[in-house]
């Protein structure tokens, strides 16, 4: 991971760990001497945290944290690659529960462009954010039947479930898709958020394949609207 992903990761935590006041943000200088890197690489991490809506840079003013208000009160989470999904998981809380083996619904088979039905082994949870008691996402998780003897063995916390199979099972997970759909909630999916039914919800629905393409594990997350933003950072070539 280049080295301003990284510095962006270590500063996105700490402002949504509340450590910075609005106006209390560090000077690039500051950051430069305390991380020991380079101006260009302060200010490429400076450039992904503002186009996730995390800070705002003004010149003569340096940058200030936006407030929660700016941010339209959400988190606002990058999730645009595998190191960013696993600092998604560590810097989140997730209650999940093995809820047996199941068929896959058709709604996410459809997504996930193959045949529903199956014996998948079936995960349900909650995660939350920053000690909040609301929900920012609840999260249903299918792990392919040529993998449930590792399934079994799958424990909630920090690590994610598809790092957990491949360490259980000796697979390697090659590529991750993602799918995101704004939609209504169910009223499953409301009554588990703690919102009105058919409130706006964004759906992002991951395929975790090996490198022959094999569906090895799919997880459907609703996240609230007011709750929950996608954020990416896009590099623009010449």
């Amino acid at each position: 991971m280049p080295r301003y992903k990284e510095l962006a990761e270590e500063l996105r935590a700490e402002i949504l760990a509340g450590e910075y006041s609005e106006d209390s943000f560090p000077t690039e200088s500051d950051l430069c001497k305390r991380y020991g890197v380079s101006r260009f690489t302060v200010r490429e991490a400076l450039r992904a945290l503002q186009s996730e809506g995390l800070i705002a840079r003004k010149r003569g003013s340096g940058t200030i944290i936006q407030p929660a208000v700016a941010r339209g009160g959400a988190l606002h989470q990058p999730l645009s690659n595998v190191g960013e999904i696993q600092q998604y998981a560590r810097d989140t809380q997730a209650k999940f529960e093995r809820m047996g083996e199941a068929p896959l619904p058709k709604a996410i088979a459809e997504q996930a462009g193959i045949v529903a039905g199956g014996r998948w082994t079936r995960f349900k949870g909650l995660r939350t954010s920053g000690g909040s008691s609301q929900p920012i996402a609840t999260t249903e998780a299918y792990v392919h039947e040529s993998l449930a003897e590792a399934a079994r063995k799958v424990a909630p916390g920090e690590e994610t479930i598809f790092r957990q199979l491949e360490r259980l099972a000796g697979i390697r997970i090659a590529v991750v898709t993602q799918d995101i759909q704004a939609v209504a909630a169910s009223s499953e999916v409301a009554k588990r958020l703690g919102v009105p039914k058919r409130s706006p919800c964004l759906l992002i629905v991951r395929c975790y394949k090996d490198a022959d393409g094999n569906i090895l594990e799919i997880s459907a997350n609703h996240h609230p609207g007011d709750r929950f933003a996608y954020s990416m950072h896009i590099e623009v070539d010449g």
